[in-house]
């Protein structure tokens, strides 16, 4: 049985999945067919759609709609997606608007890079804008983790392998190393 808050949250992470959905498009043309003149309309393009989508999560009435619906009466699959919604809201959360628009931005400017120096064999110029996405990413990850009660790592990890622990990790290199 779908509830009225669980109603409304399924609503809002369709739109959000549907916008993502665009973003990874033009990140998939951005990588693959743009011509390059056109990477900075692109960034700039990415950054706002971006900063958009964390605009929509970051709403103050999601908090109110994710603790009423986790008091619902929700079946096994309901109670799992609340668990994810719930995870990826927090996550957006943990980081202000301008970070994610500044982030956003370093890595197309690094892709754009990336293609020219993978060309031109010279992977030297690729140092300012990779440094500078490492600097990002790394401050995404410390709010992250203040946020989340998380190491660093895990809160990184967290973006591509959801509840990942870097003690899973480690324990599983450690298999690998010993064989």
């Amino acid at each position: 049985m779908t509830t009225p808050a669980y109603q409304e949250l399924e609503h809002r992470f369709d739109r959000l999945h549907r916008w993502e959905h665009l973003s990874a498009i033009a990140g998939w043309d951005q990588a693959a067919k743009m011509p390059a003149k056109s990477h900075h309309a692109r960034a700039l393009a990415l950054a706002e759609l971006q900063t958009h989508l964390h605009h929509l999560i970051t709403q103050p009435d999601w908090q109110g709609l994710l603790a009423s619906a986790q008091q619902e009466s929700l079946d096994e699959e309901q109670q799992a997606n609340v668990r994810e919604m719930t995870r990826e809201w927090r996550a957006a959360n943990a980081l202000p608007a301008d970070l994610v628009e500044a982030r956003t931005r370093a890595t197309s400017a690094c892709e754009m890079v990336w293609r020219e120096a993978k060309k031109a064999a010279d992977f030297r110029r690729l140092l300012p804008t990779f440094t500078e996405v490492l600097n990002l990413t790394r401050k995404v990850g410390e709010a992250k983790a203040a946020a989340l009660g998380v190491p660093l790592y895990d809160a990184l990890l967290d973006e591509y392998e959801p509840g990942g622990r870097s003690v899973r990790i480690d324990a599983l290199f450690a298999e690998q190393k010993d064989a």
